[in-house]
């Protein structure tokens, strides 16, 4: 069997019985019909299992009501047999790990591997594992006919993509934003189409580089090729301001659930080639070094010398005890975070950590 006769017996036993009743109302007929759009286009059997899933749990009970009293076969009545018959093609599904680079990919199976069946929701679509945080993110990047175009900035390798607004805020805190923005170890899935009218090409794994801000006060997301934009970032500045953005979200999360993902961090970080060698810092790491302070300078036990700008919080800097550069480990216990002074003494002075 295919999943073409997976899709052909439900919509023989199910949609079409639903759609094609001559008593049946408009409202379940137009749902009727939406869904079996759905069906058509799954492209695993096992996909097409977790839609009827989804389906039979949020039930319309509009369909549902209209399908008892016609005598037409239910959701629910259909699963048992659709289970039966397709039995050996259920664990066949599309997943992120199945993606290829280059493929093209209809909107509704974007939305199908992130568990989505609302094309309502956006182009920003989170995926939660078990424990309620973020595994990844899919996002759906249309370069024209939108009221802000996003736009490659290095063709396949920088997207500028919009952060989510309403009602013309584009707020960092937005569930779907603050996604991308508080899990900065996350993948974010790129999907670009050039116009509304064409299928999605996925191009692989992004990450967030920095949060860049037009004159009316729109957002948008500088997101760097996985590959491409951790190995080789061309200015030093986007290596401070990604780093400078990571650490922010990591100070935003809660210390248990920061300190739970440092158990697993790597201790050596990873490298980039610039004009020098810029370290790719843990932010998670410097966040929990300058909590740790809570604004005391850690080498001379006096307080922060003054409050930042921006955000009023205590200038210390994170001083790595035996440097990076000497391979010395990206960890909290390798870390202290010092004032200015106290950090120029340990790279030029007698030092309070020699190494």
């Amino acid at each position: 069997m295919s999943v073409d006769q997976a899709i052909k017996f439900v919509c023989d036993e199910l949609f079409d019985p639903t759609i094609n009743h001559p008593e049946i109302g408009e409202k379940p007929k137009n749902i009727a019909k939406n869904f079996r759009v759905w069906a058509t286009e799954m492209s695993h059997t096992g996909n097409l299992l977790e839609l009827l899933n989804f389906l039979d749990k949020s039930q319309s009970p509009v369909v549902f009501e209209e399908q008892v009293r016609l005598g037409i076969t239910t959701i629910t009545e259909i699963l048992p047999e659709f289970e039966r018959k397709f039995a050996n093609e259920l664990e066949d599904r599309l997943t992120k790990d199945d993606l290829q680079v280059g493929m093209d990919y209809s909107t509704r199976m974007i939305h199908a591997i992130c568990g989505s069946y609302d094309l309502r929701s956006g182009g920003i679509l989170p995926v939660w594992d078990g424990a309620g945080s973020v595994d990844f993110v899919a996002i759906k990047a249309t370069l024209s006919g939108g009221t802000y175009e996003n736009s490659w900035i290095e063709s396949r390798k920088r997207l500028k993509y919009f952060m989510k607004a309403i009602s013309g805020n584009f707020s960092e805190s937005y569930r779907d934003n603050a996604a991308i923005i508080n899990n900065p170890q996350k993948p974010v899935l790129a999907f670009v189409r050039e116009a509304s009218s064409s299928r999605f090409t996925y191009y692989g794994r992004f990450f967030l580089l920095s949060i860049q801000s037009e004159e009316d006060g729109s957002k948008w997301f500088d997101l760097a090729s996985w590959d491409d934009g951790m190995g080789q970032i061309a200015y030093i500045t986007d290596v401070e301001s990604s780093l400078h953005h990571k650490v922010k979200a990591s100070q935003r999360m809660d210390a248990t659930e920061r300190r739970k993902r440092l158990e697993t961090a790597a201790s050596q970080p990873g490298k980039q080639r610039i004009v020098a060698t810029a370290y790719q810092r843990n932010p998670d790491v410097i966040a929990e070094v300058l909590y740790r302070a809570n604004g005391v300078c850690e080498s001379c036990g006096k307080n922060a010398p003054f409050e930042r700008l921006s955000d009023g919080s205590p200038f210390l800097e994170v001083h790595h005890k035996v440097p990076l550069s000497q391979n010395g480990p990206d960890t909290v216990e390798n870390a202290a975070a010092v004032c200015p002074n106290c950090h120029r003494q340990e790279h030029y002075g007698r030092a309070k950590w020699p190494h």
